[in-house]
């Protein structure tokens, strides 16, 4: 761990941190957090592997929630996805995400009616996913030597009901073996790529950003890799310290704060003043 230095501005995950899973419900004291550091003019951003809503509706929802967020604030890993598709001219695709957003790929181009060879297996959080879904995108990965997309590398996630569910990342190591080398790719956290694009965005040197997220190994270790601060806080998918025990010790955030009510910044009022820099978290058990 690293003592971050001055802050010039803020990355933000969005679920765990700013609401606590998919029913946009607002974590205690986020709103006015967000509220007092854009009052203060300080930069900020959320850098988001959400894959069940597209940028539009995840701003949309949480505007509803309280929080000061436009549509221009969010990094999606979705929206990533679709552009790096987009580029490479991959247009028919096998999409292993949310059904709902079988009409947002169309929209935008893709053809998702299974005719002819397929171009890419695009892999998004997808509750109802089958075996049978898998086997098709199996045939996809060697016969037709169509890419792995995955949005992001996430395990898991919390659903609407706040139950633990198996996101895009499993199913990625379940299949990236059939896929042709060099014909894997990751969009979203924690490759670089949507990091590069936040940084480029925010026009803040990582050296002076903050990375929050309740996620330390999928989102805060390559932010810490690439120079940044980095916050964990407890109030999303992770309650304790304990997920720490997978990641080497150089990896450990900077910072580990109950919610992101308890993170000083720019403006904050005086409640945010209380997380705890200074804190070195205990070794964790092993969890084997």
């Amino acid at each position: 761990m690293k003592r971050p230095g001055p802050v010039a501005g803020y990355l933000l995950d969005v679920e765990g941190v700013l609401v606590r899973d998919k029913r946009y419900r607002a974590v205690p004291g986020a709103v006015a957090w967000l509220e007092a550091v854009t009052a203060a003019g300080v930069p900020w951003l959320l850098v988001s592997n959400n894959t069940t809503h597209p940028p539009d509706d995840l701003a949309r929802d949480l505007a509803a929630a309280g929080f000061p967020v436009t549509v221009d604030r969010v990094v999606g890993a979705l929206d990533l996805g679709r552009r790096w598709l987009a580029e490479r001219g991959r247009r028919r695709i096998l999409w292993l995400g949310t059904p709902t957003l079988a009409g947002w790929w169309e929209d935008a181009g893709f053809d998702l009616g299974g005719r002819g060879r397929c171009e890419a297996v695009v892999l998004g959080a997808n509750t109802q996913l089958a075996v049978a879904d898998l086997d098709r995108a199996l045939r996809a990965l060697i016969d037709d030597g169509a890419d792995l997309v995955c949005l992001h590398r996430n395990p898991f996630f919390l659903d609407g009901a706040g139950e633990r569910r198996l996101g895009p990342g499993a199913w990625a190591a379940a299949l990236e073996a059939a896929a042709h080398p060099g014909h894997v790719i990751t969009v979203g956290k924690p490759a670089e790529k949507i990091y590069h694009d936040a940084i480029k965005r925010i026009g803040v040197p990582p050296a002076e950003l903050l990375f929050i997220s309740d996620d330390p190994v999928n989102d805060l270790a390559t932010a810490g890799k690439l120079g940044m601060g980095t916050v964990f806080v407890l109030s999303g998918k992770h309650p304790d310290h304990g997920v720490l025990a997978q990641l080497p010790e150089d990896d450990w955030p900077d910072i580990i704060c109950g919610s992101l009510a308890d993170v000083a910044g720019p403006g904050a009022p005086p409640a945010a003043a209380g997380g705890d820099a200074d804190a070195t978290p205990p070794v964790p058990e092993d969890e084997s």
